[in-house]
């Protein structure tokens, strides 16, 4: 939401459903948006700018009497606005390249702007879009590809690169959603695998063939890290998008002659492309839309419909990305106090120093503090942080803390004044979409955010970051004479970054960080050792968790029964037969020793399987007397 040209607030509807990629219409988001900047309801809006993929009209009915409502100009021309309105640029050039964006004939009959000449067919989708502020100050289109959906099985096809990348990580992943994990898997794989080219190169532009999806043969059962066919199909993908997006900048350089570009869509998330534009084309700066997916449109259309009502379009001149609202020290009391079973929270002096005290010894921290970040990177705000210089850090962190798969790698919070010591970067990157080489005498130094190929994902920390996070990375580089942290999103697989403290307490809660820094508060949780004592402890199932068992039917007759446990995201973990029977029995009063007495097992084996279980994050464990 924007307020006379200032962006005021943006939040996705997913940090507050709690759900992944949450679709449908915006309620909660919209309802947040409305309460922090004070407005009561849509009709102290002057105008809504809607942009979503409808298959009719009343898919958009706002069912208000809010001011003017602006229908679907260009999804690619919203990406546009954002990408040249966050950068504070003068003339850029403007790349946008994402999945897809709508159709020429939805565009046509709503009347957006800068769509170019029709196509073939009314019904083509745009592909890839370039754009430039011209010598008076406007947004011009220099070209557009549009492309047509060619078919649903084996997978729903189109053809562009987007849609390329999507596919490979469907087959590998099993959505398309899981771009990120193909670009990690990648430096695993040999393109040379698959000879033949995805991306075909033409005077007028690219095309990019969807045909090969066809030739994949069945996905394996195997994790994908250990499945030949998908590591060498991620190093494929990952290389065709590379080369065709140097093109296609190399491309929008001649076209235009600009030296700064913005880039914007869901590939903008590749930070590895992001890394090789500056290295390879000759443009000299390049700005990412922090919240490169359709996410960021919601910023763009608000600029839009700025520039709509005003005729003008606003200036940012450093743009920050924290815009989420600040929480009061109610709503961390409010969080507390609702699972004060679990937890324990003292008040610090020096936060930084004693944060500092805790990553030095190895342990894994949740930071909580200030206004959120919009986008899918946690920039210091509501991130995990710990020590990069040990080199099991990586793997104990995806195993234990984010539950995720062991190839994927982390990033790197570097002090900006010391970026250039430890990794071969162009320029700085103060949202963390570009990976740099680390330099080959500091590997072994920051192992745990060097990926296998020599890179890492960095965010360089200028001194006029927001908070108290800069003070923290600087205070551990006093302490350890390294100027960077590991920083990864405060979130565990299948949820969304964290929002609210509420949010913040119930992930700690559920996974192994060690310990939560909160808007100022150490907050500790009570820990199963296997220790004798430990038998006194009362362990509750984690919120939303729930059980099942399924019999199945072999040929008339009851098979082996199996034992699952089903987390609030959907997550199902296998359980064993006796996990299964402590957890039925669980009901955040018995105490282990009481539950082993209910099920007849040996208290020491019972406390065995608390320590497994909390540290799968299905159980909470309760302190003595609460």
């Amino acid at each position: 939401m924007t307020i006379d040209g200032e962006l005021v607030v943006a939040i996705a509807e997913e940090r507050l459903s709690r759900k992944n990629h949450h679709e449908g219409f915006p309620q909660r988001a919209l309802e947040y948006c409305l309460s922090e900047a004070r407005l009561r309801d849509l009709r102290d809006v002057n105008v809504v700018v809607l942009n979503e993929y409808v298959k009719d009209d009343y898919d958009i009915d706002l069912g208000t009497d809010a001011g003017s409502v602006i229908v679907n100009p260009s999804h690619h021309l919203l990406h546009a606005y954002y990408a040249w309105t966050a950068s504070g640029f003068d003339r850029p050039a403007i790349l946008v390249v994402d999945g897809s964006g709508y159709s020429y004939g939805e565009y046509e009959r709503r009347g957006s702007p800068l769509i170019g000449a029709p196509p073939s067919y009314s019904e083509m989708e745009e592909c890839e879009s370039m754009y430039v502020v011209d010598t008076a100050g406007d947004l011009a289109l220099v070209r557009k590809r549009w492309g047509l959906w060619e078919a649903e099985q084996p997978f729903l096809r189109f053809p562009s690169l987007g849609h390329m990348y999507s596919m490979a990580s469907e087959y590998i992943f099993g959505h398309m959603q899981h771009a990120g994990k193909t670009m990690g898997l990648a430096p695993y794989g040999n393109a040379a695998a698959f000879p033949n080219p995805m991306v075909e190169y033409k005077r007028d532009g690219i095309s990019v063939d969807t045909t090969w999806v066809k030739s994949l043969p069945p996905r394996s059962e195997q994790p994908a890290e250990q499945d030949v066919i998908c590591r060498n199909l991620a190093a494929k993908v990952q290389s065709e998008l590379e080369q065709a997006m140097l093109f296609l900048c190399n491309e929008l350089h001649r076209a235009t002659g600009a030296t700064h570009l913005c880039l914007s869509g869901g590939v903008g998330l590749n930070s590895v492309t992001n890394g090789l534009i500056l290295r390879e084309t000759p443009f000299s700066r390049l700005f990412v839309t922090p919240a490169a997916g359709d996410s960021g449109i919601a910023i763009g259309a608000a600029i839009f419909g700025h520039h709509t009502v005003t005729g003008k379009t606003p200036s940012w001149p450093k743009y920050d990305n924290y815009h989420g609202r600040p929480y009061r020290e109610e709503d961390v009391a409010q969080a507390l106090a609702k699972r004060a079973r679990f937890v324990r929270a003292e008040s610090v002096r020096d936060v930084t120093g004693a944060a500092t005290r805790d990553i030095s010894a190895g342990l894994f921290v949740g930071w909580f503090e200030g206004r959120s970040e919009f986008g899918p990177r946690a920039l210091g705000c509501r991130s995990i942080v710990c020590d990069p210089r040990p080199p099991d850090m990586k793997a104990r962190l995806n195993e234990a803390v984010k539950f995720r798969e062991p190839f994927r790698p982390y990033a790197a919070s570097v002090l900006a004044e010391h970026v250039d010591e430890y990794f071969d970067v162009v320029a700085d990157d103060r949202f963390m979409l570009t990976v740099a080489a680390v330099k080959p005498d500091r590997i072994d130094g920051i192992a745990s955010v060097c990926h296998v190929d020599g890179t890492c994902r960095i965010q360089t920390v200028e001194p006029d970051h927001p908070g108290s996070y800069r003070k923290l990375v600087e205070r551990f580089y006093a302490e350890s004479g390294v100027p960077l942290v590991l920083n990864t999103s405060f979130n565990i697989r299948g949820e969304p970054i964290v929002e609210s403290p509420d949010d913040a307490v119930r992930c700690f809660l559920s996974c192994n960080l060690d310990v939560l820094y909160l808007c100022g508060l150490r907050v500790t949780k009570a820990l199963v050792a296997d220790k004798t004592e430990d038998e006194r402890l009362v362990p509750a199932l984690a919120e939303g968790t729930s059980l099942e068992v399924a019999i199945p039917n072999v040929c008339g007759a009851v098979g082996a029964p199996s034992y699952s446990c089903i987390t609030r995201t959907g997550h199902v973990t296998e359980l064993t037969q006796n996990d299964f029977s402590v957890m039925a029995k669980v009901d955040g009063q018995k105490s282990f020793l009481e539950l082993a007495q209910s099920l007849s097992f040996p208290p020491r084996s019972v406390v065995a399987q608390g320590v497994s279980l909390q540290r799968r994050g299905l159980l909470w464990i309760a302190y003595p007397g609460q």
